[in-house]
C-alpha cells in the first residue's frame, strides 16, 4: 500500500468507488503484523443508489477498483460493509449564495480575512492553500485579499 492517508477519485475517472482511506497507515497497530486495513467509500451525492446494492456486490465492485488502482497482491482476509447515514462532508446547495455573502463582507471591510474549513472546498488542502494566500496578503499589507478562485466544478 502506498504511503499517505488515501485518495479520492474525481467523477471523470468513472470508477465505482469515491476513494479509499489507508487506515493502517493513519493508525498504527490497527492491523495484525503483515496485514493492512483500508476503508473504501461508495455512494455519496454522486451515486446514492449504489448503497442499495447487496453487500457481496458492493465488496466485489470495490475490490475491482482497489485491485486495479493499488495492485493488491492478495484477496482480503476480512471484509465488512458499513452503511453510515453521513459521509464525506459536502457543500450545501445554498453554498454559492453563502460564498457570495462572505466575499461581499470581506470586500466591504478592508483588513478582514476569512479562512477555514468549507469556504473554498471540503478538503484540508483547500483550506491550507487559502490560508497561505491570506498569510501572503497580510504579510504584504494587502488589505483586500486575493480574488476568490470561485467554485470548483466538482461541487455543482
Amino acid at each position: 500500500m502506498p504511503p499517505g492517508f488515501g485518495f479520492l477519485i474525481p467523477e471523470i475517472e468513472k470508477r465505482f468507488i469515491l476513494g479509499t482511506l489507508f487506515s493502517s497507515n493513519m493508525f498504527p497497530n490497527r492491523a495484525p503484523e503483515g496485514h493492512i486495513v483500508f476503508e473504501t467509500l461508495v455512494g455519496g451525492r454522486r451515486h446514492p443508489e449504489r448503497l442499495e446494492l447487496a453487500d457481496e456486490e458492493l465488496i466485489s465492485q470495490c475490490l475491482r477498483d482497489c485491485e486495479d488502482l493499488l495492485d493488491l497482491p492478495n484477496q482480503p482476509v476480512y471484509t465488512k460493509v458499513l452503511r453510515p447515514a453521513g459521509g464525506i462532508p459536502q457543500l450545501e446547495k445554498d453554498y454559492p449564495r453563502l460564498l457570495s455573502w462572505k466575499n461581499t463582507l470581506v470586500q466591504n471591510h478592508p483588513g478582514l480575512f476569512i479562512c477555514g474549513f468549507g469556504w473554498e472546498g471540503i478538503g484540508l488542502n483547500d483550506m491550507i492553500k487559502k490560508a497561505a494566500y491570506i498569510a501572503e496578503d497580510v504579510g504584504h499589507g494587502n488589505r483586500q485579499g486575493k480574488k476568490e478562485e470561485g467554485l470548483k466544478k466538482v461541487y455543482f
